[in-house]
Order: C-alpha cells, then sequence, then structure tokens
C-alpha cells in the first residue's frame, strides 16, 4: 500500500511539473507547487520505512583462485557465474536461470558496466564475456545484447572499445567522443525526466546544455521549448525505447564522495544526465540514487544485478592504489542491488580496520548516504536481518 502512495505521488509530482502536451515547464505555478507535491512525498516515503518487507536473496561465491595477478581466469570465471545463477535461482542450468529471471530468446538486453576508467575498479571484461556468453547459450542472438555506460573514454581505458557490427555483442556508449566512428546512445526527450528540486548546472552533453555529437542528438531532434530549467535529468535512450530487459553489472569500488560506486550509484548515475547536483555525500539520507533505480525505465526492465568483487578496491581516490585493493574473487547476484553494495561496504569497514602488513587502519565509511536513501523509497534492504545470504557450493 505504501509503495502505492508513492507512486501515485510520484507521478502527481511529474504530471504537474512536466505536462506532455504544451511540451514546457509551468513556471508561473512552479515556486507554488515544488514544496507541498515533495512534502507529501516525503510523507509517502516516510511511511514506507516503516515496512518490514521480504528479505532479499543473494547468491554469494568467493574463490581467490578465479584471479592471478589481478588478472581473472577466464574459463573459472564462466563456471562461477553459472554456479551463482543457480544458487540464486535454484535452477540447475543457466538458460533456466534466465528464464526464471524473465528473460526470453525475444529480448532485447541491455548489460550496464561499471566503466570507472581502469580495468581494475571496472566491471571486469571476464564477467561481461560470462554473462553474455550465458546469455547466448541461453537463446539470445548476440545482437540483441549491448554492453553499455555513460561516457566512451571511461569505456576504452576500462578495457570496453566501442563496437556497432552485425552480429555480434554490441558495446556502446551514451556519450561518444567527439571522433568517434560511433554515434553516442544520447538522451531521451520524449520520455519523462528524473525531476529533483536540486539546482543544478548543465555541462556539455547534457540534453539542455546544447545539441552535440556528443549525447548523439542533431539538433533538429530538439524539443523547441527547450526547458532551461535544469531541474530535470534525462534518461538514456537505451532504456526508454527498445531495451526490454536490463542486467547491472556494477563493482566493489569505494569513492571519495559517495562512499561506494557500486551497484546502485553505477546505474542510477549512469542513466540519466545533469547528474552533478545529484551527488550529495554531507546529507544522512540522499534518496535521489534509490529514486532513479525505482523509475519507470529502470526498475520494470531490471532482471539481475552483480556485484563484481574478483579485485576490490576499499579505500583511497578514485585512481586504483594496490595498497588500498584486495583479490578475494567475491562474484554477488540479487535482484537488490542495495543489498550488495551493503554487503561490499560491510567488506570495505574489515578491510580499512585491517588493511595488511605496514599499513595502519583507515578511518570507517561509516554512514553513506545514498545507500540510507535508497533504502528509504523502497529500492531494497541493507539491514543485514533482511538479506539471506546463500553461499554458492
Amino acid at each position: 500500500m505504501n509503495r502505492r502512495c508513492i507512486s501515485l505521488c510520484r507521478d502527481a509530482l511529474r504530471r504537474v511539473l512536466w505536462p506532455r502536451r504544451s511540451g514546457a515547464l509551468q513556471n508561473r505555478w512552479f515556486p507554488y507547487l515544488l514544496y507541498p507535491i515533495s512534502y507529501i512525498l516525503f510523507l509517502a516515503v516516510s511511511l514506507h520505512a516503516q515496512d518490514s518487507g521480504p528479505k532479499s536473496r543473494v547468491a554469494y561465491l568467493e574463490n581467490p583462485s578465479l584471479l592471478n595477478n589481478y588478472n581473472p581466469d577466464p574459463e573459472g570465471v564462466k563456471n562461477a557465474l553459472t554456479s551463482l545463477l543457480s544458487t540464486l535461482t535454484g535452477k540447475s542450468t543457466a538458460a533456466d536461470a534466465w528464464k526464471s529471471l524473465g528473460i526470453s530468446s525475444d529480448d532485447i538486453v541491455a548489460i550496464k558496466i561499471n566503466a570507472r576508467g581502469d580495468g581494475r575498479t571496472s566491471t571486469r571484461r571476464a564477467v561481461t564475456d560470462a554473462v553474455t556468453a550465458s546469455l547466448i547459450a541461453a537463446g539470445l542472438k548476440p545482437e540483441q545484447i549491448t554492453l553499455w555506460d555513460k561516457q566512451e573514454k571511461d569505456m576504452v581505458l576500462s578495457g570496453y572499445p566501442l563496437r556497432q557490427e552485425p552480429g555480434q555483442v554490441q558495446v556502446r556508449a551514451v556519450q561518444a567522443g567527439p571522433r568517434s566512428d560511433i554515434p553516442g546512445l544520447g538522451w531521451d526527450p520524449d520520455a519523462t525526466p528524473y525531476f529533483n528540486p536540486t539546482m543544478g548546472q548543465l555541462i556539455y552533453g547534457d540534453l539542455k546544455f546544447q545539441p552535440s555529437l556528443m549525447d548523439g542528438m542533431p539538433a533538429s531532434d530538439l524539443p523547441k521549448s527547450a526547458d532551461k530549467i535544469p531541474y530535470w535529468s534525462y534518461f538514456t535512450k537505451i532504456l526508454t525505447q527498445k531495451t526490454t530487459k536490463l542486467i547491472n553489472l556494477g563493482s566493489m569500488t569505494s569513492d571519495p564522495d559517495l562512499g561506494i560506486y557500486g551497484c546502485c550509484a553505477s546505474l542510477a548515475l549512469g542513466s540519466v544526465d545533469n547528474t552533478r547536483r545529484l551527488i550529495k555525500p554531507n546529507a544522512d539520507q540522499d534518496t535521489t540514487i534509490g529514486e532513479i533505480l525505482t523509475s519507470d525505465p529502470i526498475k520494470p526492465k531490471t532482471v539481475l544485478h552483480i556485484s563484481d568483487g574478483l579485485i576490490v578496491k576499499f579505500a583511497g581516490g578514485r585512481e586504483f592504489d594496490a595498497s588500498y585493493a584486495t583479490t578475494p574473487g567475491i562474484l554477488l547476484a540479487s535482484t537488490d542491488p542495495v543489498a550488495l553494495d551493503a554487503m561490499a561496504l560491510d567488506r570495505f569497514e574489515k578491510l580499512c580496520a585491517n588493511p595488511g602488513t605496514g599499513i595502519p587502519p583507515i578511518p570507517k565509511i561509516g554512514n553513506v548516504p545514498h545507500i540510507a536513501g535508497a533504502v528509504l523509497v523502497g529500492a531494497g534492504n541493507s539491514d543485514p536481518a533482511k538479506i539471506e545470504i546463500v553461499n554458492v557450493k
């Protein structure tokens, strides 16, 4: 019931502030309507937080022998993925596991990767190759599968050069580089955008900043009544148009601003533009990422989240630092991204307390606002008592 209340409040907010017929924001009424509706939404969210809800099931695998000096064993990872899917779903084969998760041979599958600009902090290629091979073995054609993330430059540096060839798994970026031969997937001006009252400064590549090759949209496709008020974040076309199923492959990677740039942050912030305003590291609870995860273009299509912890980066800056990394060979799978990130954070804290020989203990990460906020809006569970961990045998 509370989930329904939240949904109705969100729909009301979007309809009032995003009228499709006029194609423009009703600026005159905006200041008067924003805060009352936001307050109603907050009350609905608070009610939802009182729900206990079902436990989140997580399949857990840890095998350090899956790597050798930061290099994953491709065949070992493929076998591990099969076991992971079987453990999560209770099915004996990967094909039956995918079917139980809702994927059929007719689906168009988008696989969101976490490209951080370094193969050691990004979703490992061995993991994506294992997932795509498993899907193809289950009956999908390679061209029905697209690996994607936001920025081409980060994808290339992470080991994912773009590819758009018949009969092959596609590898695409939402924002292609200025010299790219493969256009960006772009942002969708016709789909209802994500609204957040935090103002932001639009930058090159955001839909409403200016028409550019980076966002894959010629000037002729831009709405004539382009809204210049940056309260909106537009979803990428890969989510709003042809894709029927979404798989999210995150990584266990710490972040100096967010605490963790894992399954939740990677999917949410990679799916919309105008995101700099959405990162709020100093809040106690930040529902932004959770709201995006539970939005219409994402939640109904998402069938699986996998957290790649073959290499765990538990501290430090954005760049990889071997002093703050370990190779436990972890793979987690669940339909709950919050549970996966909460388990990764627990591992981070243990590693920070005992980072290794000659390295002093590192201060705890502590509260992570976007994880707390995601729980508040019903995007998943972070309480260990509400997470059922099933070990891969």
